[in-house]
């Protein structure tokens, strides 16, 4: 007997929901140029809030880099153990213990369907040398992707990576325990807009740095709640929320661009940050949160699986049935 499950030969995507309305519009006030050239991504510090660590690299190999509020270069660090790369991202995030540490890599690589962070404890103290790091392998589920934010929710302790593409963004969470070989990320959703740089207010919320403009969700998981229109240049690539949570920093373009400071709306009734998010440990389960693309594997899949499940229970009856009749 043939069980035979039929289903559309293609599925449709569904069409990007529209761009949600201008909730406010900032000037863009100068901040400051850099003393670090090149500089390739941002985070604000949390044992140093006035510090913005940032990632650069030079004929001498890739930094890490403290930078103070008017641009001044406070300390400069290598990565001991880290293999060579041009690193393009940088966050920020504490563990189950309670200590920040800063995770640093080249999101590019991922095109090539996996890639390598590097986590270093974030300097208790200002002063240039080299730090221990440990390095992890991750891994993409559906083939290579190029990154264009990696960013690390306070509340949960968990680190996110956003794909950067045309018209959408990919969102995959990292596993809540980084092991010695292959970590799996799990895709977690799709943004129907582009996004070039993200981070999260210490509160929660989400700050998405699109081609033209800022938008802000209430949690990873929530559709946009406020968009900003600036004027400040979003074509830079380092993108930050300051430690308050009340302005971002844009940079301009150029190996020594102008960073901008864009003031951030006051949380509403749609970015509000959830209360009672409790925050994870060390210890907790990798994140499986399902795809808005629906079933795993589509339509087909799923009716396929189906299909196998529905033809194991005949074959398992007939087996059952001919048995009886052996005996007889």
């Amino acid at each position: 007997m043939l069980v035979a499950l039929t289903g559309p030969a293609a599925v449709a995507e569904a069409k990007p929901s529209p761009s949600p309305a201008v909730t406010s519009t900032a000037a863009a006030g100068a901040a400051f140029r850099p003393a670090v050239a090149a500089p390739a991504a941002m985070v604000a510090g949390v044992l140093h809030p006035d510090i913005w660590w940032t990632v650069a690299s030079s004929a001498a190999g890739s930094r890490l880099y403290a930078v103070d509020s008017k641009g001044r270069t406070r300390a400069a660090y290598t990565l001991a153990g880290a293999p060579a790369a041009r690193w393009d991202a940088i966050t920020i995030v504490k563990n189950g213990s309670g200590e920040s540490g800063l995770f640093v890599g080249d999101l590019s690589a991922g095109r090539a369907g996996s890639l390598l962070l590097h986590r270093v404890a974030e300097p208790k103290t200002l002063a240039s040398g080299a730090l221990p790091v440990k390095t992890f392998k991750l891994k993409y589920p559906d083939g290579g992707h190029r990154g264009a934010a990696l960013l690390a929710d306070p509340a949960e302790s968990r680190v996110y990576i956003i794909t950067r593409d045309a018209t959408a963004a990919a969102v995959f969470a990292l596993p809540g325990v980084l092991g010695p070989s292959n970590n799996a990320l799990t895709r977690l959703r799709t943004l129907p807009f582009p996004v070039r740089g993200g981070d999260f207010t210490r509160d929660g919320r989400v700050v998405l740095k699109t081609t033209t403009d800022v938008r802000i969700l209430g949690g990873i998981r929530d559709e946009v709640g406020q968009v900003v229109k600036t004027t400040a240049a979003l074509g830079g690539h380092p993108f930050g929320v300051a430690s308050d949570g009340k302005k971002v920093l844009v940079a301009g373009a150029g190996s020594r661009p102008v960073f901008s400071a864009v003031t951030l709306p006051e949380p509403d009734a749609a970015t509000e940050p959830d209360a009672s998010a409790s925050p994870a440990t060390d210890d907790s389960s990798p994140v499986a949160f399902p795809s808005k693309s629906g079933m795993p594997g589509g339509l087909i899949g799923t009716g396929a699986l189906v299909g196998l499940v529905l033809l194991g229970l005949l074959g398992g009856a007939f087996y059952v049935r001919g048995r009886r009749h052996g005996g007889a």
